[in-house]
């Protein structure tokens, strides 16, 4: 079976993907990812073969730049949807579909996977009839957002011969769904056929040598990134300031284009590195403290993790409603977060057993999803050309 896998720019939209890649080519089927030449290595780096398409470099820069510029003047909590349809609805999707459309015509995929912020592969996949399916990054998407981006796509599945499905075409196959039902913030009733799909980090293999700032000397371990897009939130800085005055151990993250120096001279209690494996930090922290970007977010629950969520923007503050809900973090918005809030809460999930017996619960739903070897499993039953 030949699975052409489509992703846009982001870490987040490409890590949650990887695992059911690998795990296609594991099982001998041929596999191919398409994504804009900036996000390249990271499919690369996982064994996967991968193609440029879509927009990259200045011209990425030059689309993005505009929507959120104007997006700076919109409420934080609101901002993803005023950016989903203008970013990657109508400025990403038909650069990314005169790239998809031609690779895919030559390379003759039996399916198509995209991540739900990709919305070429439905065209393409109409098309050429071919199977589309949609992978979550996260939480789903709330309809309307999908609704609007499709709205502004109309004219681009006309110039193709087709007529726009509705949600732009997501949920015509089937909805790989990675979000566990007890953080789900968003109703799915809007979607079809849907296969949970367990949250799986995966960024390569392990590091043999345990770093030194995974050395245990007794004192917990708390975990704070904001990821790789919001790592200059001002957030930041009080953030590390507050915990580092807890007696804890504070490992902090801030992205491969950040500079350490900027977070000032730290106490021998604090560690800050541009990355770190994150998987394998999970493994030894108490508390994780970030901006609840899905894979942080996910990952954490995975393995039974308070956490405190500092949403920042897009999805950050639906996983954040999602992991307060069910008992498993604390939840601080942008003029909540002063330093003695982040003191206080970080306090609590140390020291209150109701969010780690809750985020326990979580880990135990996550476990009992399907793996992604089973989940190929089931696509190729579904969807190999020979199975029908």
């Amino acid at each position: 079976m030949r699975v052409l896998f489509s992703s846009t720019f982001g870490y987040g939209h490409i890590f949650p993907m990887l695992p059911l890649a690998r795990a296609f080519a594991a099982a001998g089927h041929d596999v191919l990812w398409a994504v804009c030449a900036d996000a390249a290595h990271l499919p690369t780096a996982a064994g996967i073969e991968t193609t440029a398409a879509g927009l990259s470099g200045a011209s990425l820069h030059e689309a993005r730049q505009p929507v959120l510029a104007l997006a700076e003047d919109v409420a934080p909590a609101d901002r993803a949807s005023f950016v989903f349809p203008r970013m990657f609805g109508e400025a990403l999707t038909p650069p990314m579909v005169a790239d998809l459309l031609p690779l895919a015509q030559q390379w003759r995929p039996d399916l198509l996977v995209h991540e739900n912020g990709e919305l070429a592969s439905a065209v393409v996949g109409a098309v050429l009839d071919v199977p589309s399916v949609t992978h979550a990054f996260g939480g789903a998407i709330p309809p309307h957002f999908l609704s609007d981006a499709g709205d502004r796509l109309g004219p681009l599945w006309a110039a193709h011969g087709h007529e726009l499905p509705p949600y732009a075409g997501c949920f015509t196959s089937l909805y790989l769904d990675i979000c566990p039902p007890s953080v789900q913030t968003v109703p799915t009733d809007h979607i079809g056929a849907s296969q949970p799909l367990r949250p799986v980090a995966d960024t390569g293999p392990e590091p043999t040598e345990l770093p030194d700032y995974l050395e245990d000397d007794g004192r917990p371990l708390v975990y704070l990134t904001l990821g790789t897009v919001r790592n200059h939130s001002p957030v930041l800085r009080p953030a590390v300031e507050a915990i580092a005055q807890l007696p804890v151990r504070v490992l902090v993250t801030v992205g491969p284009d950040g500079e350490p120096e900027t977070l000032g001279t730290q106490p021998p209690n604090v560690r800050v590195e541009r990355w770190v494996n994150q998987p394998q930090v999970l493994q030894h922290c108490s508390v994780v403290v970030s901006h609840a970007g899905s894979g942080t977010f996910l990952g954490a629950l995975a393995l039974g993790l308070p956490q405190l969520c500092l949403p920042q923007a897009a999805d950050q503050f639906r996983n954040a409603a999602g992991g307060g809900g069910r008992g498993a973090a604390l939840v601080l918005t942008p003029p909540e977060a002063s330093a003695d809030a982040v003191a206080g809460a970080v306090t609590r999930l140390l020291t209150e057993d109701s969010f780690r017996g809750s985020a326990a619960l979580v880990a135990t739903e996550i476990a009992g999803m399907p793996s992604p070897a089973d989940v190929v499993e089931d696509l190729v039953r579904r969807f190999e050309p020979s199975a029908g």
